[in-house]
């Protein structure tokens, strides 16, 4: 397992069937390397995951915070994310709680929960291997046919 950071969360604006459904993209770079790769979420974790990687508060607790709270409140603390494989273009990851406990997790939930508990993240070396160029910050790229620009949530439909 390889150290990496969330570097960026990005809208697709590419048209197909997969964009649909997975519309957003985290980027996870290699920690002090050049290697990175590309997970696909949904709507709601992209946005969760942008806003609490901008360190934006909300008044009350949405659902990762909720869940970083109940998780300490019960005594457990996450250890380490993992994401551990891909099989048929599907992602999977573990939580590991300091308990040893390994718990199964979709991605981008467990980046979630990482970004708000300042967890480390690790991949799998043949996930970074597997390695796609980022993104400009500032301007839309085509990359592997699928065209990015860095993911906002507090713009409007339009502004992006």
């Amino acid at each position: 397992m390889v150290p990496v950071t969330i570097s960026g969360v990005f809208k697709r604006t590419d048209s197909d069937a997969a964009a649909a459904e997975y519309p957003h993209i985290i980027t996870l770079a290699e920690t002090g390397g050049d290697r990175r790769t590309s997970v696909f979420i949904r709507h709601a974790e992209a946005t969760a995951l942008a806003l609490s990687l901008s360190g934006s508060e909300s008044p009350r607790p949405p659902t990762y915070q909720f869940t970083a709270a109940l998780l300490a409140a019960a005594g457990g603390q996450l250890r380490e994310i993992r994401i551990s494989h891909l099989t048929e273009g599907i992602f999977y990851a573990q939580a590991v709680l300091s308990t040893g406990a390994v718990i199964d997790a979709r991605p981008s939930d467990a980046l979630n929960l990482a970004a708000i508990s300042d967890t480390p993240v690790y991949a799998a070396a043949e996930l970074l291997d597997r390695a796609t160029p980022s993104p400009s910050p500032h301007s839309p790229r085509k990359r592997s046919g699928i065209t990015v620009v860095r993911y906002d949530p507090a713009l409007q439909p339009g502004q992006e």
